[in-house]
């Protein structure tokens, strides 16, 4: 008999999305904004990851499910904290028909505040990953975060 396993996934949180704004985006870059008060780090490095997630389903048209593979590197900010208002930027270096690697960096004024390379990969939707749910759902928030509305 063949072993089946579900996995669930639950953060516990109502729209968890890290992102305030996607101020510019096209087939090579995507750059956001986030404003944080007195926040962990942990959550710097979700908001970059969340940024070049909504990148990768730009360029695969919402078509198929994206998800973070892998952190490569991330360089750890200064600050314990992160407050105030940050330039979120992804840079695709690297695709292939279901993997794509990413630069992605957070700025305040002209300084790189942390900064990582991300993988990540997209597969078909299906039977764990509903289309009729998470296409609309992620094309709805990635056009909200488009025209800065919530």
């Amino acid at each position: 008999m063949k072993d089946s396993y579900n996995i669930r996934i639950n953060t516990g949180l109502k729209d968890f999305v890290l992102i305030d704004s996607i101020n510019e985006v096209d087939k090579d870059k995507i750059i956001g904004a986030r404003e944080f008060f007195n926040a962990p780090i942990f959550l710097g490095i979700e908001s970059i990851a969340q940024l070049g997630a909504y990148h990768v389903r730009f360029l695969t048209s919402f078509d198929r499910h994206a998800f973070l593979l892998k952190i490569n590197s991330f360089l750890i900010p200064e600050n314990e904290a992160l407050d105030g208002n940050y330039i979120l930027y992804g840079y695709l270096i690297k695709r292939s028909l279901s993997a794509f690697s990413y630069k992605l960096e957070a700025k305040r004024g002209y300084k790189i505040c942390f900064k990582g390379e991300f993988l990540y990969a997209t597969v078909d939707y299906g039977r764990n990953f509903k289309k009729d749910i998470l296409e609309d759902h992620y094309r709805t928030k990635f056009l909200c975060l488009k025209k800065n509305s919530k």
